[in-house]
């Protein structure tokens, strides 16, 4: 496994914030009592609020993009998908897989980084926006994934690559797993959701004790790494039939016993990520992966393209190895 260390750009203290995400950290409330046991009741989530709070990233690609908008029959019912590209005819596609925890997320809010994605990699970028929950729960979004590899799978491209941030990493991980034809090529997970287990049902016991943290902003770091905490647990209850169980490898793709039908892996990581501990469990096992840590960073750091110089860099890190295959 190769292992490249990003440093922080504007704090030089260990174990602490980037500066920009500290600054955007200090206005938020401090909770009394991280260790607390939030237990919400499902119907009292605020999907909407969820949906209407995301963060979108700024457009910073600098060459015409074309941009086709399609809806793809899969089953018994329509996707939508859009299309990014140079105005060149391209060898390779990317596959991205947007995140939101299940809930939220929408092609249009990560126009940005496609867009910038498209006109580095050299490649057409294909979006699609799956099913959300709690109006489809699992397996809607799994299975409007595959219909869409599937899809994919007749444009003759050289090499298909599955990427995906946060929920859309778990997903992106789901379709690794299930690709028995192995027409994935390559594979891109951010900061992926791997395990929608609560905090307090996972194997490996996540405790915040995982992460060393600078005095001096231990309740900021904590703070967040609480609210994700939370988060998971509306996830799950959104995402997950009671009926089913949360560790099945196609909810929770860490909980995959054969990882030798994936391909080559790029794991990009984030200092203060809820989900860094059970990524770099799944990173261990994998056959083939490289893996880029970003020190100072917190779980959606990707969604700030234009604010965050790092977005830029993860963007243009895949981009270099898509280019390569």
């Amino acid at each position: 496994m190769k292992k490249t260390i990003k440093p922080k750009l504007e704090e030089t203290r260990a174990h602490a914030f980037e500066k920009k995400v500290y600054e955007r950290e200090l206005p938020k409330t401090i909770h009394e009592n991280f260790y607390d046991q939030y237990d919400p009741d499902p119907s009292a989530v605020s999907v909407l609020g969820a949906r209407s709070t995301l963060a979108i990233g700024e457009d910073i690609s600098t060459f015409p993009i074309d941009i086709l908008d399609r809806n793809i029959l899969v089953g018994d019912h329509y996707v939508p998908i859009r299309i990014y590209q140079t105005t060149d005819q391209k060898k390779n596609v990317i596959f991205y897989i947007h995140g939101g925890g299940f809930i939220a997320g929408t092609i249009a809010s990560k126009d940005a980084q496609c867009k910038y994605l498209a006109q580095m990699s050299d490649a057409t970028v294909i979006s699609v926006g799956y099913r959300l929950s709690p109006e489809t729960m699992f397996p809607g979004a799994i299975d409007d994934c595959m219909g869409i590899l599937a899809w994919i799978q007749t444009l003759g491209y050289d090499h298909i690559c599955i990427m995906g941030d946060s929920a859309g990493g778990n997903l992106a991980a789901c379709c690794m797993a299930k690709d028995d034809n192995h027409v994935i090529d390559y594979g891109i997970l951010i900061y992926a959701a791997l395990d929608v287990a609560t905090y307090d049902e996972t194997e490996y016991h996540w405790n915040y004790d995982f992460y060393e943290m600078a005095n001096e902003q231990k309740d900021r770091i904590m703070n967040r790494l609480y609210r994700f905490r939370n988060l998971s647990i509306d996830m799950k209850k959104m995402y997950v039939p009671e009926h089913k169980d949360v560790k099945d490898p196609d909810i929770s793709p860490l909980y995959i016993e054969d990882l030798s039908n994936f391909p080559p892996i790029l794991m990009i990581e984030a200092e203060f990520d809820y989900y860094r501990i059970c990524n770099e469990i799944f990173e261990k096992r994998l056959p083939e992966v490289e893996v880029l840590y970003y020190e100072g960073l917190d779980h959606g750091f990707f969604d700030r393209i234009g604010q965050l110089e790092q977005a830029k860099d993860c963007i243009d890190e895949i981009a270099k190895r898509v280019k390569a295959l």
